[in-house]
């Protein structure tokens, strides 16, 4: 195995089909990263991955809802055709090789508020965010909520002032920290916020 395939850095988006997944799987994919592009409908899924694999990037689809126990924690892969459900063995070693290889890379994760004002919600995902960096942060796992602003996509109607690639970039810095980066901030473009 060549030195470089050996630190080849993987990014799994979820909801990376469009919106602000699309535009971080973009920009993570022309950092030189693997996408996975994490959807529920396996054709936009493939279609996203094709978007980005026509332009020299390396993206693969993989089915993922997180609401969907079958498809936690490894999903499926839309391109290579297998698009049933996991056997329980199968999804036993997929759980095992992402337990692994999250505690032997530098995992990051950085849940997003789509839409200011929202007390209760934002305050369940700061909590949420500061136990699991908590719990974390001994396995070297960086724990970050993100706040990429009022970012214009189809859950608000397009009715947002910030573009898709702007409410990404927050994203794409967290995901690329490194691993003296903090953890169980919540960030937005300009920066750390308050609690």
């Amino acid at each position: 195995m060549s030195e470089y395939a050996t630190h080849q850095k993987i990014a799994l988006i979820t909801g990376a089909n469009r919106g602000i997944g699309r535009a971080a799987a973009e920009q993570l994919a022309a950092l030189g990263m693997t996408v996975l592009i994490g959807a529920r409908d396996p054709r936009r899924g493939e279609d996203a991955a094709a978007a980005l694999r026509a332009v020299g990037d390396n993206a693969h689809a993989v089915v993922l809802d997180v609401t969907d126990q079958d498809d936690r924690p490894g999903g499926r892969t839309a391109d290579r055709g297998t698009l049933r459900p996991p056997r329980r063995a199968d999804q036993q070693r997929r759980h095992h090789r992402l337990r692994t290889g999250l505690r032997r890379g530098r995992p990051r994760s950085s849940p997003k508020l789509r839409r200011p004002g929202h007390g209760p919600s934002r305050d369940a995902l700061n909590a949420l965010t500061v136990q699991y960096a908590n719990e974390l942060r001994k396995n070297g796992i960086l724990i970050n909520a993100a706040d990429p602003g009022y970012v214009d996509t189809e859950i608000n109607n397009h009715s947002g002032y910030v573009t898709v690639a702007q409410g990404a970039a927050v994203l794409v810095r967290l995901a690329t920290l490194g691993g003296d980066g903090p953890t169980s901030g919540f960030v937005s473009e300009d920066g750390p916020v308050p609690w």
